[in-house]
């Protein structure tokens, strides 16, 4: 997986391209663009991506899979790349379809049933959990995902014929739609179209895989500890401070817990909990002296 951060809010003068594996989640490669090499900032990413495939090609590492955030440059260099299927983040694709529902869920008075209905204020979340579902369950096949995503609006207008056959509202003689049922003609086409202008709609076979960028924007994070972004630093001190955050990030990436806690309270998320994390190390600080 692959993820580029720029050293500026704009225009920035340095980039940070960097790939993790998708098991050691440790960097494989991180690689610093500047101006010199390309003027347009926006350009830096598959600037970098390519000199990252470059370098592990030199190393004899195959590249099986490539996830990153959607860059259309990067994905059209993968895809001209043989033997690397490439994939985009589901979390930003999701994030999307929830804002794009979001904005006809909502909205004033005067222009309810216009472009926003009140049927549809129910349903942003359960969206999103349908898309995330619906690409885990669709065997890797680009058509039965898009047929999921057709579904979603036949699902709130309590048609469920072509429900999954495991889903309580096909099996369940006692079902009863526990959203607002969508009566409203103008609701449904709003929310249709809402779907299938959408990213994942429109290119279900980028992620079908239903991979995530999560540690790469996580190392992005981990930068940002070394680089601060209201600093503008040299090239030298610049990539020295990459190189400590590679450092730290390999050095404690998944690394152990001493405990987890988990929440007593009834009304609290199931799946959520806290590890208690074993203390840095720093055993890299040791190297570097």
């Amino acid at each position: 997986m692959t993820d580029a951060r720029h050293g500026w809010r704009k225009n920035a003068k340095d980039t940070t391209v960097v790939a993790l594996g998708e098991k050691t989640h440790k960097v494989m490669d991180c690689e610093h663009i500047t101006k010199s090499q390309d003027k347009v900032a926006q350009r830096h990413e598959r600037l970098g991506t390519q000199i990252i495939y470059e370098n592990l090609e030199n190393k004899n590492v195959s590249i099986k899979v490539h996830a990153h955030d959607r860059n259309l440059a990067v994905n059209k260099f993968v895809r001209d790349t043989q033997f690397t299927v490439n994939q985009n983040d589901l979390w930003h694709a999701v994030k999307a379809v929830k804002k794009a529902v979001t904005k006809i869920s909502k909205g004033t008075k005067r222009s309810e049933g216009i472009s926003w209905s009140v049927q549809l204020g129910d349903k942003v979340e359960p969206i999103a959990t349908h898309i995330n579902w619906a690409v885990r369950n669709c065997e890797q096949n680009s058509l039965k995902l898009k047929e999921s995503l057709d579904n979603i609006v036949n699902h709130y207008c309590d048609n469920h014929e072509n429900c999954h056959h495991s889903s309580r509202c096909r099996f369940d003689s006692n079902y009863e739609p526990s959203r607002t049922v969508l009566t409203n003609l103008k609701a449904r086409k709003m929310l249709e179209i809402a779907i299938k202008s959408s990213t994942i709609y429109k290119y279900p076979q980028d992620y079908i895989l239903a991979k995530d960028t999560f540690y790469v924007e996580s190392f992005n994070n981990v930068v940002n500890i070394f680089q601060d972004k209201r600093i503008c630093f040299g090239d030298d001190q610049y990539k020295l401070r990459s190189n400590l955050a590679v450092c730290h990030w390999n050095e404690n990436v998944d690394r152990g817990f001493t405990s987890v806690w988990k929440s007593i309270n009834p009304n609290a998320i199931a799946t959520h909990k806290d590890k208690h994390l074993e203390p840095l190390p720093f055993k890299f600080l040791l190297k570097t002296e």
